[in-house]
């Protein structure tokens, strides 16, 4: 990893906080989002980012840049690694006790929004916690039904163990799940139950909330509190464009997630309610055709869009497992992860690389397939308490 030569001339302590970005394609917000999180109240952290951009015109990165002379940056630059490949990428690469994570169209809502996050975890039980999100004006919109977004949020559905996430809630309590972003977890969590899995495009939290529920002791727990506020820009040009998928591309990676994850964590389980799987996964589109996407935002658009999925569901579905079932058995179980290594108590800052013609650096080392966690997760039985 290339460095700059007038960069600091020693090494600093190992920060208490670091902030894990990752971003793609969206360099004005990322330099919009790197002003905020330098203006933090806090003494020890650093920043993390995690560039992934196919696209870097000269005058964002020149800006970039600039704003990276502060030293508690560091950028990594990669080609795109999926979202869970770079939030792991981030954690391996950071030198905290505690990660924060945020994603480059996200802003922190207040300057204590990392002082926030620590006193939450200050706990040792605690195992990680996600604020809550709210909109542009710094208020969370409410929910239709807030009684049941109250009780439901970060949960699982107790059938299907689909995330339930109702993130804009305004009660601070216990949960069964964390979302990717406003989320703190410590070190000692990841070390102890490994990092995120890799084999899905789309819901690629839980796999680690599956995996800590199947080990933690009684008495630890995972948080929802609504103090540590984070800025939702939803529809922001760049990333993943998530909301203006198609209907068979949100049903592909939605078919992927349940048979990568639902299926290596539950496989009783999903063997045995395949068919609600199949019935819920078309359920599920439909849903996000009508409330959701930026695509169908017609009534004509919307009906089109759920007369097509509809031709196409089953053939593409039975496409899919097809060609899934086929690269089971040529080349085995999908990549997952690696165990997060613990630091040297000494360990310094690793040196930045804040130049547009910097070599990027190494952010993932190679995975075995089929890697388990260090506590493996294999049977139904051993996540009854979700």
């Amino acid at each position: 990893m290339a460095t700059d030569p007038h960069r600091r001339s020693a090494p600093l302590l190992r920060p208490r906080v670091s902030v894990v970005v990752r971003s793609y394609n969206r360099l004005p917000m990322l330099a919009e989002l790197l002003v905020a999180l330098l203006a933090q109240d806090h003494d020890s952290f650093e920043i993390v980012v995690v560039e992934q951009s196919t696209e870097r015109a000269p005058a964002d990165l020149a800006r970039i840049d600039a704003i990276a002379t502060d030293p508690r940056i560091r950028i990594l630059r990669s080609a795109p690694l999926g979202g869970p490949g770079a939030r792991n990428a981030g954690v391996r690469a950071a030198h905290g006790d505690l990660f924060v994570f945020i994603d480059d169209d996200d802003l922190p809502a207040t300057r204590d929004w990392l002082k926030l996050h620590e006193a939450n975890l200050a706990d040792p039980r605690c195992l990680g916690c996600t604020g809550q999100f709210v909109g542009e004006d710094g208020t969370a919109a409410p929910y239709g039904n807030m009684e049941r977004a109250r009780r439901d949020v970060l949960s699982f559905n107790p059938v299907l163990k689909w995330q339930r996430v109702f993130a804009r809630v305004d009660e601070r309590k216990r949960v069964e799940s964390l979302m990717g972003g406003n989320a703190a977890i410590p070190r000692r969590t990841l070390e102890r139950f490994g990092l995120w899995d890799e084999c899905t495009p789309i819901e690629d939290e839980p796999s680690l909330a599956y995996r800590i529920h199947a080990g933690k002791e009684a008495d630890e727990y995972l948080l929802s509190d609504p103090a540590p506020k984070m800025i939702r820009r939803l529809d922001a040009p760049g990333g993943m464009a998530k909301r203006s998928l198609t209907g068979p591309a949100l049903m592909h990676r939605t078919f992927t997630f349940h048979h990568n994850i639902i299926g290596h964590y539950f496989p009783l389980r999903f063997l045995l309610l395949y068919p609600i799987y199949y019935v819920f996964v078309g359920y599920h589109v439909t849903e996000w055709i009508c409330s959701d996407s930026r695509r169908h935002t017609t009534l004509t658009r919307r009906v089109l869009a759920l007369a097509m999925l509809y031709v196409v569901f089953h053939p593409l579905w039975f496409a899919w497992l097809g060609a899934w079932t086929y690269r089971r058995l040529r080349h085995g179980p999908p990549l997952r992860y690696a165990p997060l290594t613990p630091l040297t108590p000494t360990m310094p800052f690793a040196a930045p690389v804040t130049r547009a013609d910097a070599t990027p650096h190494p952010v993932a080392p190679a995975r075995s397939a089929g890697m388990r966690a260090p506590h493996p997760v294999a049977v139904d039985a051993q996540l009854a308490e979700l």
